[in-house]
């Protein structure tokens, strides 16, 4: 029995819940392709108070009523949740986590030591290296059965080891393809500046009006700069956490995809931003301040991660011709090819399977 243990909430509920609109993409495509014989779903400890809807058919969510008794039962609420889906989980399972976090760390050590006949593996999402809990946890990690992982970083313990750097559907080719590139740009998700570099990016292209910038994701730093930018340059649009098919009309009309990671931040040493994988499956053109060997035979820009040398760079993209930037794009059938759940699921299966 291969059992799922994640953080997700029914489709109609991930934006009113707060819940990452990329992780939940992540999850329901492997949910949805049937790898899994069970699912249950630990809420972020930040969701809170009597929800009317917590599952569906998909999965089973572990919710307890401490969530909505005040500030200390909130806090231990995620505990006793994993107390309870360790009764849950039969011996002999072979159980795989949505990264390590303080939502599943005691039902890990419960499983381990209480029933040991379960298998324990984890998908590597989001790790950062330099937070202490992470450093705490690492041995841990590289203590389970394997590892999926959507990087190649060196620490993980490389024994039973496979990068995937993403998911999608199996059978996916409804996704437009690009046959007139407009010069208009979107850079989109947890809008922070590690991640997004969006302080620059609103500086540069404020010196761009010639081409246009959208932006869609959670605003976590800069947030007044944020909104003076969109009001005072016609050519950059904020448009905040969008409804997911808003967001997915949006990345179909946008030819050009930003990925401004910080490179020297060091928790993009270890991870792969899943947006990426998600616009090479839209068609789109990938503009990247950081190289990833996962993405070797696929074509992307990389660029600076300067302000001016950033624009320079952007200045001639935009002014290539379009033959030539077609090249950059249409590449869906490769991320379907490599990163498919079909493939997932193998991998997942040899990974169980190895000694």
């Amino acid at each position: 029995m291969r059992i799922f243990v994640t953080h997700i909430s029914p489709k109609d509920k991930i934006i009113e819940y707060g819940i990452s609109l990329s992780a939940s993409n992540f999850n329901y495509n492997l949910i949805e392709s049937g790898c899994f014989d069970k699912v249950y779903s630990i809420y972020p400890g930040f969701v809170k108070g009597k929800l009317d809807k917590v599952d569906d058919h998909k999965f089973e969510a572990i919710y307890s009523s401490w969530r909505w008794k005040g500030r200390i039962k909130q806090r231990l609420a995620r505990f006793i949740e994993q107390y309870r889906l360790f009764r849950k989980i039969p011996q002999g399972a072979k159980v795989w986590y949505y990264n390590m976090t303080t939502l599943n760390i005691l039902l890990i050590l419960l499983l381990k030591l209480f029933k040991p006949s379960v298998q324990q593996n984890i998908i590597i999402l989001d790790y950062t290296p330099d937070v202490p809990f992470n450093k705490r946890i690492l041995p841990l990690i590289n203590k389970m059965h394997g590892r999926i992982s959507l990087s190649t970083y060196k620490k993980f313990n490389q024994h039973n080891l496979v990068c995937m750097p993403g998911v999608v559907p199996s059978q996916d080719s409804s996704h437009p393809t690009i046959t007139k590139i407009k010069r208009e740009f979107l850079l989109s998700g947890a809008l922070k500046e590690n991640i997004a570099m969006h302080s620059m990016v609103l500086d540069a292209f404020a010196e761009m009006p010639e081409l246009t910038l959208h932006i869609s994701g959670v605003l976590i730093d800069h947030k007044k700069k944020m909104m003076e930018y969109a009001e005072k340059y016609p050519n950059i649009h904020f448009r905040g956490k969008m409804p997911f098919d808003d967001f997915k009309a949006l990345l179909s009309s946008v030819p050009f995809s930003l990925n401004t990671r910080k490179p020297s931040a060091p928790e993009n040493l270890c991870n792969f931003p899943s947006k990426v994988i998600e616009a090479i499956l839209y068609n789109r053109i990938i503009i990247s301040t950081i190289h990833y060997p996962q993405l070797d035979g696929i074509d992307y820009f990389e660029v600076a991660s300067d302000k001016e040398t950033f624009k320079q760079d952007i200045r001639r993209i935009a002014a290539m011709d379009d033959t030539e930037l077609l090249r950059y794009a249409n590449q869906g059938s490769k991320a379907v090819e490599r990163f498919n759940t079909s493939r997932w699921n193998e991998v997942m299966t040899q990974i169980e399977n190895a000694k």
